[in-house]
């Protein structure tokens, strides 16, 4: 009696066992095949892996076990060692397939080549749906080798960084955008910190079946140039995806992303308003429609909105579209055409301030798998044919959103790719140089609109006088003043600033032959009626980036024997560090017999506004209107340009940012590059 029930309770507890294991096997499968179609491919890859070494005769597993390699780019050598596995158990078409697109994502597209030809080959007549499919995509994959190839052979020299803390963190950080002066970085974010944690369809909270929504993050450089712990974006963030997709050159002006249910994708927009962006509100129905639009870039001056669309009248399935501003909103969209759009996607369009270099992601022109980044640049009013940027900016897996500073030399962009300190999820990424060949030639002014001495928000309307074009308006922060305008060469461009209560000033800038970058710092003052006259003054601005380091004034100045070779410097800009900085070392301590240095303050048309309070402690302004009908302000003088240059850094220290240096021999006017052009007319030496 006892034995039999101890053999029904042996039984018993085998049949518990059993049951719990089989049903720990249906959990882990349920699991793993749930990731797979959610397409979460790292935690697919970890379930099947468990099951694969647990039940190594089931297929299935093995197989699945090597797409979630294949779609995980932390994984995908393993994809070819699996699938290769395969192929010798069974040596179907179905296997060369997948085994030519592991040799791809792993860039062996020599052996990749063959297999995808071959199932090309044998499927080429297909009927089913599925079968074509596949076979226009290994005919896809099969051209993206072929283009591998080519890449491989004129591989582009570039250094690629993670961007690091805090910005990226364990987490997805995506589609960065920034302030073109690299002050300001906002990008998307999905993870822990998302707003509500993670949250069900009903956007309840669900940490069981629930996911983390998207969020929109802004960090801005700190005076050691390093990045602000990112802050979530009160007025944008909700429950629901809020995506960030488009940062305007000044940071004024943010796009974000909004689906619903009911809606495929809408572009929305948010202004800065002192320190707020505002609530977002969808842009009008010429971009907007009932298709998906989702990614967008918004040229310097505001004129242009360039934007991606899968509306009908495309050339493929996502194409770029084109809208102008006219009466204060965005009109009919254009497509980009043929040259810039392919029979596949094309997505995340960014103009540079320039206004002609335009870069966008594609899966067609010469991508390597999935969305590669490309870049076209307009002349002669029509954009010539794409180039990839090649490799290792562009990879097999996708690479999109990205953005590029004003001087071109940096790149920002996000990637899900496992090197350059990625963790395998998406992370912003580094790049420089920013751009092949030749860098963008712009003007960008950036500063600070005073009203009586305070930051004051102001409209700044710009006009090329001899074209009669108007370029902006721009706008100041309400609450800093700053501005930020970047402006293209081969004009002369007169700036009005106006603000309630103050007196409006017009300054002119001549970039006529502007060959290269150009940044300067130009403060505005304004004052109201009873404070300065009511004339409006036009005054010249100086073009110029050269800030120096105050150079050590010899206690001996004069002490040298010969004049050296300005060969080097002739025809140079001075606007340019590089060659002011040789300037400095070359004739800083030179001094002869007439000739004197003085620091230029202003120089103005009518200027009767000009205010020097803030420069009184150096004395009263010498003033003297010349022939070319511009008065110039300079102040104190000095026997060496060293001297001089202490001085001009002191009026820079006080707000004067465009003070400069000019020569005086014998009582003649000469700006510094005059004088290297005469080689100082040969003054001795004292």
């Amino acid at each position: 009696m006892k034995k039999s029930i101890f053999l029904k309770v042996i039984l018993f507890l085998f049949l518990c066992n059993f049951s719990a294991e089989a049903q720990t096997k249906s959990e882990q499968e349920e699991q793993a095949y749930a990731a797979l179609n959610d397409k979460d491919y790292a935690t697919a890859y970890t379930l099947f892996d468990k099951l694969n070494a647990k039940y190594p005769k089931e297929f299935d597993y093995k197989f699945k076990l090597g797409l979630a390699s294949l779609y995980n780019p932390d994984k995908k050598a393993r994809a070819i060692e699996i699938f290769t596995e395969i192929k010798k158990q069974i040596n179907g078409p179905e296997v060369n397939y997948y085994l030519g697109k592991a040799y791809h994502v792993n860039y062996k597209f020599d052996d990749a080549i063959p297999l995808l030809e071959t199932y090309i080959d044998a499927r080429k007549n297909a009927k089913n749906k599925d079968e074509k499919e596949m076979v226009a995509d290994a005919e896809v994959v099969l051209s993206n080798c072929q283009n591998g190839k080519l890449l491989i052979d004129t591989k582009v020299i570039a250094d690629i960084k993670n961007i690091g803390s805090p910005i990226n963190t364990e987490e997805d950080e995506y589609v960065p955008a920034i302030t073109t002066d690299e002050s300001i970085i906002v990008f998307t974010y999905r993870g822990k910190k998302s707003m509500g944690g993670k949250l069900n369809t009903e956007l309840k909270p669900d940490n069981v079946e629930g996911e983390y929504h998207e969020d929109v993050y802004i960090s801005r450089r700190t005076a050691d140039s390093t990045w602000s712990v990112p802050q979530s974006i009160g007025n944008i963030n909700t429950k629901g995806n809020d995506a960030s997709i488009a940062l305007s050159p000044d940071g004024q002006i943010l796009f974000t992303f909004l689906s619903t249910d009911k809606n495929a994708g809408d572009i929305m927009v948010s202004k800065l308003t002192g320190n707020e962006f505002s609530i977002p509100e969808p842009l009008n129905k010429n971009v907007n429609t009932d298709s998906w639009e989702g990614s967008c870039s918004i040229s310097a001056d505001g004129r242009y909105l360039y934007f991606a669309s899968e509306r009908p009248g495309g050339l493929g399935g996502r194409d770029i579209w084109l809208s102008e501003k006219v009466d204060g909103d965005w009109g009919p969209a254009k497509n980009l055409g043929p040259k810039v759009n392919t029979p596949y996607d094309d997505d995340a369009p960014f103009i540079h301030p320039d206004g002609i270099t335009l870069f966008f992601s594609s899966k067609g022109h010469q991508s390597i798998g999935g969305y590669d980044i490309m870049f076209s640049v307009k002349r002669d009013n029509e954009w010539v044919t794409p180039k990839s940027m090649g490799l290792p900016l562009n990879t097999t897996e996708d690479d999109r959103y990205y953005v590029i500073n004003s001087r071109g030399d940096k790149g920002f962009f996000s990637s899900d790719r496992a090197g350059s300190g990625g963790s395998g999820k998406q992370d912003i990424y580094i790049v420089t140089p920013g751009i092949l060949g030749d860098k963008p030639v712009i003007a960008l002014l950036k500063g600070v609109v005073y009203g009586d001495d305070k930051p004051v928000e102001a409209k700044i309307e710009v006009v090329k006088i001899v074209q009669k074009e108007n370029i902006g308006p721009f706008y100041t922060n309400k609450t800093s003043g700053k501005y930020l305008m970047a402006l293209s060469p081969g004009s002369i461009y007169r700036i009005k600033v106006i603000a309630e209560g103050y007196d409006p000033i017009e300054e002119d800038l001549d970039i006529e032959g502007l060959d290269k970058y150009m940044e300067t710092n130009k403060d505005f003052y304004l004052y109201s009626a009873g404070k300065s006259p009511t004339t409006t003054v036009t005054n010249t601005v100086v073009p110029t980036n050269t800030v120096v380091e105050t150079p050590t004034v010899a206690a001996v100045p004069c002490g040298g024997s010969s004049l050296p070779d300005f060969a080097p410097l002739k025809g140079k800009s001075l606007n340019d560090i590089q060659y002011y900085t040789m300037l400095l070392k070359m004739a800083g301590d030179y001094c002869a017999e007439g000739l004197i240095f003085k620091v230029q303050i202003a120089a103005y048309r009518k200027p009767q506004n000009y205010k020097y309070n803030h420069l009184s402690q150096y004395g009263k302004p010498e003033v003297v209107d010349y022939p070319d009908g511009i008065t110039r302000f300079t102040q104190l003088q000095f026997k060496t340009l060293k001297e001089a240059e202490v001085q001009r850094q002191k009026a820079i220290a006080k707000g004067q940012k465009d003070a400069w240096i000019v020569a005086f021999i014998n009582g003649k006017r000469y700006t510094l590059e005059e004088l290297i052009m005469v080689d100082f007319l040969g003054k001795s030496i004292n």
